[in-house]
């Protein structure tokens, strides 16, 4: 990788960073998740192909990188369907004699 890459990278990433921390003060009411994840999402396809180098790399590293996605997608699942299953229900203490 070029040096020259690496910095059309990084600027790449700084400026979705001032975007990400921009869209904090904009109210765009349910909207601002879409291009909330759009943005995370573009950083990390970024990251991926260029610093991981998924681009130049052979079909089988591909794969592998594909399969840790995947799994962390099944992890983030099961955390959030756990997270939302959950009640606040108030346990009553023990009473006082």
């Amino acid at each position: 990788m070029t040096a020259r890459t690496i910095w059309r990278c990084w600027l790449a990433l700084i400026i979705l960073l001032s975007l990400t921390t921009g869209l904090a003060f904009v109210p765009l009411g349910t909207a601002t998740l879409f291009v909330s994840l759009g943005i995370a999402v573009t950083k990390a396809l970024i990251v991926l192909l260029f610093f991981m180098e998924l681009k130049a790399s052979s079909a089988l590293v591909r794969v592998f990188a594909a399969a840790g996605f995947f799994w962390l997608m099944i992890m983030i699942a099961l955390t959030t369907a756990d997270y939302t299953h959950r009640t606040d229900q108030r346990v009553p203490l023990d009473q006082v004699r």
